[in-house]
């Protein structure tokens, strides 16, 4: 005689499929949104590979610090989140939350300064790209909102509200592919066409695009506030664990993937230290920085 499933757990695993799905078609959209803005940045006069090159350049080091600050955050927290949500610990999972927000948004601020105030050293000292600084000052806000939206991210992937993060990545494409058309444009004819600002321009659409990104979680959470507190009014099985011991397991859990990934970055900001600085032995330094574009474009 074959069992019958609950309805509940068919209705439950329906929508754990739905979010991955959702997730999956996100994936493709941003992909395919990122080709747009590529190919319009590489293409438009004034910007091409020079354009490419001092983005590139800032991009890298903006990449280095948002893997220290957010990589392997919303993975960890999921973890965390989804353990204490399967034993109806919502009270605990929801703790989990605040203090992952609060740390990260002191992690986030913390490599947002140090990105804001290192830009000129780093621009002319270890790029020797002076035209970096402005993206570098411009990219500096993302990795703030970048650090607290992957705490958010992993909250809701641990309630198994794959869906938000899936939407919230998506509009956050959307707005960074909307953004870095209609602000290099305008800054195009602001500054008669320089590529130094054009390249600051479309830096600062990455910024603006993140914080949409949060914008989207932030109102998301409030519309749920209602919900996560009714479940935390019926919490049972609640745990108490120190502050401490909870930063310390969400540490354990990402650190070993954002090991990974620094190594990845590291590769490419000895490119971004050592590419230009080679190549005007031998050229001209616009032609060094357009070189580096070339090769940050297909690397």
């Amino acid at each position: 005689m074959i069992k019958e499933i609950p309805k509940g757990k068919v209705h439950k695993k329906e929508t754990f499929m739905q979010g991955v799905i959702t997730l999956i078609f996100s994936q493709i959209a941003i992909k395919l949104l990122g080709l747009i803005y590529t190919l319009y940045l590489t293409n438009r006069e004034g910007f091409g590979d020079k354009g490419n090159g001092i983005v590139a350049a800032g991009y890298q080091i903006y990449a280095m610090l948002l893997t220290i600050s957010s990589i392997g955050v919303p993975n960890a927290i999921s973890k965390l989140v989804s353990e204490r949500v399967a034993v109806g610990d919502h009270k605990g999972a929801h703790r989990i939350f605040k203090i992952a927000f609060a740390t990260f948004s002191v992690i986030g601020i913390i490599g947002s300064l140090m990105l804001f105030f290192g830009a000129k050293l780093i621009a002319n000292q270890w790029l020797q790209i002076p035209e970096a600084e402005m993206t570098l000052v411009a990219l500096s806000p993302a990795i703030f909102f970048v650090a607290i939206s992957s705490v958010m991210r992993g909250y809701f992937n641990g309630r198994q509200n794959i869906k938000a993060t899936a939407r919230s990545q998506s509009l956050e494409q959307v707005f960074k592919t909307c953004l870095t058309i209609i602000v290099v444009e305008i800054i195009a004819i602001i500054s008669n066409v320089s590529t130094e600002w054009m390249a600051g321009g479309a830096t600062l659409a990455t910024t603006l695009a993140t914080m949409a990104g949060f914008g989207y979680l932030y109102l998301y959470y409030q519309t749920r506030k209602r919900e996560i507190a009714l479940e935390i009014n019926s919490t049972v099985n609640y745990q108490y664990e120190r502050v401490k011991n909870i930063i310390k397991r969400i540490l354990l859990v990402s650190i070993p993937i954002a090991l990974t990934a620094i190594m990845s970055s590291i590769n490419k900001n000895i490119d971004s230290f050592t590419v230009v600085r080679s190549l005007k032995q031998f050229m001209s330094e616009d032609m060094a920085i357009s070189q580096y574009g070339i090769l940050g474009r297909k690397s």
